[in-house]
């Protein structure tokens, strides 16, 4: 289940987006949450497993008729194919008239859905 960001969420985001690479810096990280709060285009979502406990989160971006994916982390004994495919269905879910894009980073699990959804 995907659960918008709020500020009380802020340390748990920012420790989701540490393991990104690129993104180890804490001013880095705290630029790449100023990004996401300048304009109501953009969006974070922190996926929520089962047990209520979050695991991974996605940052999005919004564009005339396209989803932009840019962030996806996972922490590490979670990053599944199975999370991916649960974050990307929600997506689809929020944002059904928009077509999913990813950057060079997200492209890559962004296409295995899409492929797994065609089959």
């Amino acid at each position: 289940m995907l659960v918008k960001y709020r500020d009380s969420f802020q340390k748990i985001v920012m420790g989701l987006l540490s393991f990104i690479p690129g993104l180890k810096d804490i001013d880095r990280i705290n630029h790449e949450l100023e990004w996401y709060a300048a304009t109501d285009d953009r969006n974070l979502y922190l996926q929520k497993n089962e047990d209520g406990d979050f695991i991974g989160l996605v940052g999005v971006e919004k564009q005339d008729k396209y989803l932009m994916i840019h962030h996806l982390a996972f922490i590490p004994q979670q990053q599944t194919k199975e999370n991916e495919n649960q974050i990307f269905n929600s997506l689809a879910n929020y944002y059904p008239d928009l077509q999913m894009m990813g950057t060079i980073e997200t492209t890559p699990a962004l296409a295995r859905w899409e492929k797994e959804k065609n089959e």
